[in-house]
């Protein structure tokens, strides 16, 4: 399986930044939050963007790299690449399954408010690759579809939609992949919001990830081979 996602960063903005005196609040937090990532401070980049989305609750800038961001913990909490406390170790596949979710949340906010059919494309693509990892293959495939819809050419969405339908379990195959249009709808008013424990936790989880860095540790390859997103 290829789980080719999309880099964190909207370059064409974030690169003309330092140019820009008068350059809006939730931008230059976006701005911070990138060179934050790039740094391995992935705690840090979070906040940033999270700030953005307070000062401008709809720049999807935010959403879509915060939801890269959230991803990229979540698999390396899934891959035991983070520590957790002894008596947390029990929970770990269910802190992960939260923060897949919380990615998938903030991608579903850029795909159904923005026009740009390419930049749609590669955030219903990076949900179907949470879901793809969490094994809700039927939900994977939803995003999938909807992404080949835009881009019936990309090989990589092809690929993992292939990898799911393969997977996905026998009492579901009779469904198919259809969409929740109501569901999505209903996403799509509000803003979502982990709970405090489910955000701490996940704070905890990028503060771990980005001391790993820092202190040259080597991160294991996925196993299935996933490679990082794909660039906005």
């Amino acid at each position: 399986m290829r789980l080719n996602f999309m880099l964190p960063i909207w370059g064409s903005l974030m690169g003309c930044l330092p140019l820009c005196a008068l350059a809006q609040e939730e931008a230059r937090n976006t701005y911070d939050g990138n060179n934050k990532y790039r740094d391995g401070k992935w705690a840090e980049a979070a906040m940033s963007y999270n700030q953005a989305l307070k000062e401008k609750s709809d720049f999807k800038k935010a959403n879509y790299n915060l939801g890269n961001t959230i991803y990229r913990t979540a698999k390396l909490m899934k891959d035991k690449q983070v520590s957790l406390p002894p008596n947390m170790e029990d929970k770990r596949d269910t802190l992960a399954a939260t923060m897949f979710d919380e990615a998938t949340a903030q991608f579903d906010i850029v795909a159904q408010s923005i026009n740009d059919k390419d930049t749609m494309q590669k955030a219903l693509h990076n949900a179907g690759n949470c879901q793809l990892l969490k094994k809700d293959y039927k939900k994977a495939i939803e995003y999938y579809k909807k992404a080949l819809k835009l881009n019936s050419k990309d090989e990589e969405t092809r690929y993992n939609l292939a990898y799911a339908l393969k997977h996905l379990p026998p009492e579901d195959k009779k469904g198919g992949g259809g969409g929740n249009d109501q569901q999505q709808q209903q996403q799509k008013q509000q803003q979502p919001q982990m709970k405090k424990e489910d955000a701490e936790r996940m704070l905890a989880a990028l503060k771990n990830a980005e001391k790993k860095i820092r202190d040259g540790k080597k991160i294991k390859g996925d196993p299935m081979k996933s490679t990082p997103e794909k660039d906005w």
